[in-house]
């Protein structure tokens, strides 16, 4: 028999083991080959949890950071069996105004009274660019008269295209 050199020894099973006597008994060669291995079941957590915590830190700030309009109150709209699509209520410089349930009502991200909603319309039809159309969101459980008194005060203005924004 020729002994390998150092550094080329080979990592083959064992052939004996102990029985319950003490007495040494040959393990087959099927069984020393096809033995699992032990697993490795350290695991260092510290880093796992580093690496973790980074990567839902950096998804939840775009979350944390986003701002919403209104103070983050929005509105609930009614839903209608047969909604007609419109694609310029996602424009940006669309005219929209949005009547809350408490009857607080919004000029685009701007809060205003319904006395002075004429007013901020006819400022913003200076621009001749503007679509001369007007995008009316109302939560569903406003009251009417809050509702018919934003929509008189977007007529007087000079606007005939309302358009009331719903869910399907």
């Amino acid at each position: 028999m020729t002994r390998n050199p150092p550094g080329y020894e080979w990592n083959l099973p064992p052939t004996s083991s102990k029985n319950e006597n003490g007495k040494r008994t040959a393990i087959p060669l099927r069984q020393r080959l096809f033995r699992s291995p032990k697993l490795f079941s350290d695991f260092n957590t510290l880093p796992f949890a580093s690496v973790t915590a980074l990567v839902l830190f950096v998804i939840l700030i775009p979350f944390m950071t986003m701002t919403t309009p209104h103070g983050g109150v929005t509105v609930d709209p009614p839903k209608v069996r047969h909604p007609v699509s419109m694609p310029g209520a996602l424009r940006e410089d669309a005219m929209k105004v949005a009547i809350f349930r408490d009857g607080s009502v919004y000029f685009g991200t701007d809060r205003v009274d319904v006395a002075n909603l004429q007013q901020k319309i006819v400022e913003r039809l200076k621009d001749r660019d503007v679509e001369r159309k007007v995008y009316i969101r109302a939560d569903k459980r406003t009251r009417w008269c809050v509702v018919k008194s934003a929509l008189d005060c977007v007529r007087s203005a000079g606007i005939l295209r309302v358009a009331f924004i719903v869910n399907q």
